[in-house]
């Protein structure tokens, strides 16, 4: 990983304070650990940067709930 990324620099503006930010990747963290992902700072770091809309884990919720819903009404039409 490079020392750029983890400086505050590379992701400045993602969201207005560095508070917001953390708990921003926490939370991505956690959804990744939650659905068996395994995860590593530098990957983690890379994510918030390529999707830097806070709201993108409850977007990843969402989606993940849709798929699910569709999965049960394919079963259940079977």
């Amino acid at each position: 990983m490079s020392m750029d990324m983890m400086t505050n620099e590379a992701l400045k503006g993602i969201c207005p304070n560095n508070f917001e930010l953390t708990h921003y990747a926490i939370a991505l963290g956690r959804y990744y650990i939650d659905s068996g992902r395994e995860v590593e700072l530098g990957t983690l770091l890379k994510d918030v940067k390529k999707h830097p809309n806070p709201n993108y884990v409850e977007e990843l919720k969402e989606m993940e709930k849709d798929l699910q819903s569709e999965e049960t009404e394919e079963r259940s039409g079977e």
